[in-house]
């Protein structure tokens, strides 16, 4: 079990984040941690055995139980852009690459320093076949792991980013609501089965037992590609993150079709883009009339907005819509999501 100790200075800045280049790095982790045959995680196999990412294959291979934190970058703000993370990655300064490439390779006090809890099982020395592709000059190794990162991310989650946000919001609107409703405590414990709340601290269920003491923040980081609570740089002040799955929260989008209907439910999907009543009357062979007595209904749920331009009005659907359309985001990975 690790303990994070929950002093009121942690409480207050406790906030949510979206973090572009961390989920890259939970999407290494996973695959490393996954089983070989496992089918969620084949694209991202796929693209690390191309030869177009060298650097980063020897990351995974390399991997045990920590991973150098600057690939991990704290989000400054709730949805930073890639480009801001990449460039953090890309300026990390050369004595910071050193000390954490020193602690993956190297194992021992390096690694024991950043993860005090882990045992001398998960201190050993990286596997000497990754050395090659990692011992080289720090500033040359950050820009390559910045410049992989930047390829991965067009190949595997861009095309799909703007519908996992959409996604990431929603989860964190609805634990916002739980907070409100039940306390902090008890939505924090109800984040994932591994999490509990007791005496004034969120207990980890791991194999591990630790704690993270002090009053820096901890940033709650949701995550597609971790099938488990991650703790990111936990005792660097600025730095701290907990990531978590949100494919295994209790609290996942419920499958909406029971209670909108299946012809609204189709029109709504359809509002992708702006449409007028006699497009969506085309579109779904209804008539005029029909569609917009359920269109009047979306209206008064906030699940569609309307525009007019000159002699007609245009609908499409809210940011609240995009949340709750896409209930696969929280179950399928962005790898099997299917092409723009």
């Amino acid at each position: 079990m690790i303990d994070l100790h929950m002093p009121a200075e942690r409480l207050a800045g406790l906030r949510w984040a979206v973090s572009p280049v961390g989920e890259l790095a939970a999407a290494l982790v996973a695959v490393s941690e996954a089983p070989k045959a496992s089918r969620r995680h084949r694209h991202i196999r796929a693209l690390l055995s191309s030869g177009h990412l060298p650097t980063l294959a020897a990351v995974v291979r390399g991997y045990t139980t920590y991973l150098p934190e600057l690939l991990t970058p704290a989000p400054r703000t709730f949805l930073p852009t890639v480009e801001d993370q990449l460039h953090a990655v890309a300026t990390t300064p050369a004595s910071t690459v050193g000390t954490q490439f020193t602690a993956f390779l190297t194992g021992g006090n390096a690694r024991s320093g950043r993860c005090p809890w882990l045992r001398d099982g998960q201190l050993a020395r990286a596997d000497e076949r990754v050395r090659p592709r990692l011992e080289v000059g720090e500033s040359e190794l950050r820009e390559r792991l910045a410049c992989e990162l930047h390829w991965l991310w067009s190949k595997a989650i861009a095309p799909h980013w703007s519908q996992i946000t959409a996604g990431f919001e929603g989860f964190v609107e609805r634990h916002g609501a739980m907070a409100a409703r039940e306390g902090l405590g008890s939505a924090l414990a109800a984040l994932h089965s591994s999490l509990l709340w007791q005496d004034g601290a969120l207990k980890v269920a791991s194999d591990f037992d630790g704690e993270v003491r002090g009053e820096h923040p901890i940033t709650l980081i949701p995550s597609l590609f971790l099938d488990r609570v991650g703790l990111h740089a936990p005792l660097l002040p600025g730095e701290a993150q907990l990531a978590i799955p949100i494919a295994a929260s209790a609290h996942a989008i419920p499958h909406i079709a029971p209670v909108l209907g299946a012809t609204r439910l189709a029109i709504l999907h359809s509002l992708a883009e702006p449409r007028t009543t006699t497009a969506l009357a085309t579109l779904h062979h209804l008539a005029p009339a029909t569609v917009s007595f359920h269109l009047s209904r979306l209206l008064a749920a906030d699940l569609v907005e309307r525009r007019r331009d000159g002699r007609h009005v245009h609908y499409r659907h809210t940011a609240r819509a995009r949340t709750i359309l896409r209930p696969a985001l929280l179950t399928t990975p962005p790898s099997e999501l299917p092409n723009p």
